[in-house]
């Protein structure tokens, strides 16, 4: 019983921190990923039929035949999303997303129940553990908080792996249910594809896994070895033929033709790929892809990890759970205990283990290195810190105080995330103070590439008749031509807005790309440009209490570092200063703004080019 109220709290604890403040940009629609999905969602309609479904050259629910010529995503979240939506009449733009929303945070709360599970086959503390370390970790309860494919893909590689487990764990093989079992893997396997194709990276686990389990079936595989390999034969063909049927009809436009016994690919999607894949070059020049040319492999997204993506409480643990897990099983190898890792229990930790190295070194090694790309080991890495502190505390005999105070101290990162959601979106805010404190008429920049400011609010009117805007395209080469066009721009405008550190957080990571705009934020920061800086909105992660303004900054942080001599720390509490996180943990729902204002005239040639 008391078991079962701990993990009623933690799913009530993970339902709390994904759901609230789902609304968190107001219907503003401030997510650029969540925008395309829902015109996407809203623009696709249902065929007729079986047939008409099938057909990629007509389908109306195929996203090629509605005008999106590049989608590179999953389609089973955008048909269930828009079947949701519409069967609760909320189909149109603005509540497309919030359902959407709301169902991304329902899938990761069921991933919480499987990670529950999964570290129950071991022991309930430590499923109890794992659940709540997953349900307390960021960058989950970030991902619930929007309409994307990351919380589906994760779901279904976690259902997955619990589906796997339970193979290997599971007596006799001549019983219906471990077909069964077969089936459901590969159903949930061919979702996880067709949420994001990226699934396939987790294969591997999933063979070595079903390879474990012959061994260890009632059919010796070293002692007959025929018949193991000929009903291990069978089992993998019910898996890939349940993976394929259900990969077919979630995802069916991957494919050029209707005869669903066809593998011919649809050239338009494999087209949609390699464009994607284009822009990982280094020097292709991609805007949104200038952020990651000096990032490091594997440090990067290592400290990103620990420090913002788990928070670091958590991030130390889970770091301490991985060492002490490779050296058991090293020195276990070194010591030629080669049963002992075919245990039950052993071959979950060590599938763990496998697939959190496969996802890191791979995604590590990549140009982009964005946080969410790591998302589906989050789960594991829960699961393995779980089973870490539990083997520590029974070995040392440490006391229930002590989960107490390890709990609390990991729920301070969540509990003062979700404040971002408690107030209004940064980008809302900065907007109320331009129209009250800029008169009408006034010209104001923005940077290409970033949304611009102000946002068109409730009962306030068009944007266009009350400022003219200009656009400073900084992500140009540093040609004459270029600051030609700025020079202009920059002596017309009366303010400088930066809605977000996106352009000066990349660019001047790439001083030798940009040495003129590098010149130009530099002289903007000091004042010499002639503008001086007015306002500045965050929504920082924050502990609220009186009395007290701390701010908190890592000193590791980079990104965007040129802003941090003047910061400001307006809220009452210790905030925790991620302005300089990895772009992506920030850019989306509390981005910083800042906004400057013309007080003087300046020679910008002589300026920029002395």
């Amino acid at each position: 019983m008391k078991h079962k109220l701990l993990l009623i709290g933690i799913l009530l604890l993970s339902a709390f921190f994904r759901l609230y403040g789902f609304n968190w940009d107001q219907n503003q629609h401030l997510h650029p990923d969540e925008r395309f999905l829902t015109m996407v969602s809203t623009a696709i309609s249902w065929p007729r039929n079986l047939n008409e479904y099938l057909d990629t050259a007509i389908s109306p629910l195929n996203p090629h035949n509605r005008n999106f010529s590049f989608f590179v995503y999953g389609t089973f979240p955008i048909f269930f999303t828009k079947w949701v939506a519409e069967s609760l009449g909320k189909g149109d733009y603005t509540n497309l997303t919030l359902v959407g929303r709301q169902l991304s945070a329902l899938f990761d709360i069921g991933t919480v129940i499987l990670v529950f599970l999964i570290g129950k086959q071991r022991s309930r503390i430590i499923g109890l553990l794992a659940a709540f370390f997953y349900a307390a970790s960021v960058l989950p309860i970030q991902l619930s908080h929007f309409y994307a494919v990351d919380t589906y893909l994760t779901f279904f590689i976690t259902l997955s792996f619990y589906l796997l487990i339970r193979i290997i764990s599971f007596p006799k093989i001549l019983n219906t249910i471990y077909y069964i079992l077969y089936t459901l893997l590969g159903f949930s396997f061919g979702l996880a594809l067709a949420s994001k194709i990226s699934a396939m990276l987790f294969l591997p686990v999933i063979g070595l896994g079903l390879i474990i389990a012959c061994i260890k079936n009632k059919t010796p595989f070293f002692a007959r070895p025929v018949a193991s390999l000929l009903c291990f034969g069978v089992l993998c063909s019910l898996f890939f033929v349940s993976t394929y049927f259900t990969f077919r009809l979630a995802q069916p436009y991957l494919f050029a033709n209707p005869d669903i016994f066809d593998f011919t690919l649809n050239p338009k999607v494999l087209d949609n790929w390699k464009q994607l894949k284009s822009f990982d070059d280094v020097s292709g020049g991609f805007p949104p892809a200038i952020q990651w040319i000096y990032t490091k492999p594997y440090i990067f997204p290592l400290k990103n990890l620990i420090l913002w993506g788990l928070g670091l409480p958590l991030g130390i643990i889970t770091l301490l759970a991985i060492s002490y897990r490779l050296w058991v099983v090293g020195y276990e190898l070194i010591k030629r205990k080669f049963n002992s890792q075919l245990t039950t229990h052993n071959s979950q930790l060590n599938l763990i283990v496998l697939w959190i190295l496969i996802l890191f070194f791979y995604q590590g090694f990549q140009f982009v290195k964005a946080l969410r790309y790591f998302f589906p080991i989050y789960p594991f890495l829960a699961i393995l810190s779980g089973y870490f502190i539990s083997k520590v505390f029974k070995k040392y005999k440490i006391g229930l105080f002590v989960y107490l105070f390890i709990c609390i101290f990991v729920l301070v990162y969540p509990l003062s995330f979700i404040t971002i959601y408690s107030r209004s979106h940064s980008r809302v805010e900065a907007s109320n103070w331009i129209y009250i404190n800029i008169p009408p008429g006034a010209k104001l920049s923005g940077e290409h590439w970033d949304d611009y400011l102000p946002l068109s609010l409730p009962g306030i009117g068009k944007i266009h008749e009350k400022y003219q805007s200009i656009e400073f395209p900084l992500y140009w080469p540093d040609t004459q031509d270029k600051w030609k066009q700025m020079i202009d721009k920059l002596s017309q405008a009366d303010y400088i807005i930066m809605s977000s550190n996106r352009l000066y957080g990349s660019i001047l990571t790439n001083p030798k790309k940009y040495p003129v705009t590098e010149k130009y934020y530099q002289t903007l920061f000091d004042g010499s440009l002639g503008f001086e800086k007015v306002a500045e909105f965050t929504s920082r992660p924050n502990i609220p209490l009186p009395f007290i303004k701390l701010c908190l900054t890592p000193l590791l942080a980079r990104y965007g570092i040129i802003a941090k001599k003047d910061q400001r720390c307006d809220l009452n509490g210790i905030s925790f200063v991620d302005d300089y996180a990895d772009e992506t943990f920030t850019v989306y729902d509390h981005p910083k703004i800042l906004i400057f204002k013309k007080v003087r005239p300046v020679n910008y040639y002589s300026l920029l080019y002395r």
